[in-house]
């Protein structure tokens, strides 16, 4: 039985991984018994009918407690499940737990002090960092926990952890997938987002989840047709990554260009350094809004890099936060204009890969590439393109406007099978007795 063999597992590394912060093994199983009769039967749920299931610690589930990530979150369990979690368990899915994040998923690297960090299973000397902050449902897919978990992804808190962990992560556009029942960080930025080994299974996912399967779709475009591609890169200027990432990014763009694809550089409306300051003015506001009284209480526990961000966006001023916002709606026109004529566009998705946890830098987040995403309101996925020289994953994401979610979850799995990096192995699992 899938969910047994997944509940076992995840008892077996809950010590080491840490991915989860409740697991429901008793309902899963339960449900998985009620799933066996019914295929015994003939009859099916739906696509996802059997199949288990994580969700990050911001999605509702009646009768269980919704922590996001702080200790002292959840005072009394959800008496609903959001939607997102109905139309999972509508498909048939079976959702085994939900996993730890970041506290209120502001915070990129996937670090959380009080409620334990995940630990990245592609290095089981160091404890690196899982990226944030959907740190638990990365690590679970990552490490083989589950074949399919959701997160949220704010400034690319599902594609960051996603290219730390060497699997497959997507953040649609802000309205594609509902956000009700699911606790926000900031209602401008957040999606709710997918995390698989493979982009094909996160097709299949965003299937179940989206909320109308007609709007917006394009007829989705492959790698067997690139000659027909118009696929947009950063500039030489604008890449300031590790030596690797660099050398992977080229790569894949080669690719693509050796199957017909015409690349060109790809303009942004400001530099990455505006783009971020006009993102993180409104995620703090907003953010603020929500949890600034947690933050300036000195007895609620809570990370010192999450409280001196919500402190700083209590001192946002409503003027500064409004005119963020209409600088967004310029750029995002301005943008749309100068892409139209592409199909996607690459960039990486890190500037480097996962970090020592002892080493990391709260001033410098690895969102550089992804939040840009988030802040004009545009789909991405990650995918593994490369390893590092010490053998750590590497990620490219693939972008493109809203009604180009079909193409881009398309283009990423064309790339997954002329290439093999995303059913890289990370070392714990090599190093499981096969028997």
């Amino acid at each position: 039985m899938l969910v047994a063999d997944c509940l076992r597992r995840i008892a077996e590394h809950a010590a080491v991984l840490h991915a989860f912060i409740a697991v429901y093994a008793s309902e899963a199983l339960e449900a998985a018994r009620q799933a066996d009769r019914m295929m015994s039967r003939g009859q099916s749920l739906g696509a996802l009918h059997g199949i288990p299931i994580a969700v990050k610690d911001a999605f509702d589930i009646a009768g269980h407690l919704t922590g996001f990530g702080s200790s002292r979150f959840a005072t009394q369990p959800a008496h609903f499940s959001c939607e997102v979690v109905e139309s999972l368990q509508a498909a048939g899915a079976i959702i085994l737990g939900k996993t730890h994040q970041v506290a209120f998923a502001l915070g990129a690297w996937g670090v959380n002090d009080e409620m334990g960090t995940p630990r990245n299973p592609w290095d089981m000397r160091i404890h690196r960092v899982p990226g944030g902050s959907s740190s638990g449902s990365a690590v679970a897919v990552s490490a083989g926990l589950v074949p399919l978990a959701l997160g949220t992804d704010t400034g690319g808190s599902v594609r960051v952890p996603a290219a730390f962990c060497g699997i497959t992560g997507m953040k649609p556009c802000v309205d594609a997938i509902s956000r009700v029942g699911v606790t926000p960080l900031s209602e401008t930025l957040d999606s709710v987002g997918l995390f698989a080994r493979s982009a094909r299974d996160v097709a299949l996912l965003f299937k179940v989840l989206r909320k109308d399967p007609a709007k917006g779709r394009r007829s989705p475009l492959s790698l067997t047709e690139a000659k027909d591609l118009r696929l947009g890169r950063l500039s030489a200027d604008r890449l300031d990554v590790a030596h690797d990432v660099r050398l992977a990014y080229e790569a894949s763009l080669h690719t693509f260009e050796e199957h017909g694809a015409a690349i060109a550089p790809t303009e942004l409306p400001a530099s990455f350094q505006e783009l971020a300051d006009v993102a993180n003015t409104i995620m703090l506001y907003e953010g603020a809004a929500m949890y600034g009284m947690q933050a300036a209480d000195d007895a609620w526990i809570m990370d010192t890099s999450v409280r001196v961000r919500l402190l700083a966006g209590s001192r946002i001023s409503h003027t500064a936060y409004r005119g963020a916002l209409a600088q967004r709606s310029e750029w995002q026109h301005e943008f749309a204009k100068a892409t139209e004529h592409l199909d996607a566009w690459f960039t990486p998705t890190t500037p480097d890969v996962a970090a020592d946890i002892t080493a990391i830098n709260y001033d410098a987040p690895p969102v550089t590439y992804t939040r840009v995403l988030n802040l004009l309101d545009l789909c991405g996925v990650s995918i593994p393109n490369g390893l590092s020289a010490t053998g750590l994953p590497i990620g490219l994401q693939i972008a493109g406007r809203a009604d180009q979610t079909d193409t881009v979850l398309a283009l990423a799995a064309s790339y997954q099978t002329r290439t093999d990096w995303h059913q890289g192995i990370p070392p714990l699992l090599s190093q499981e007795d096969p028997s």
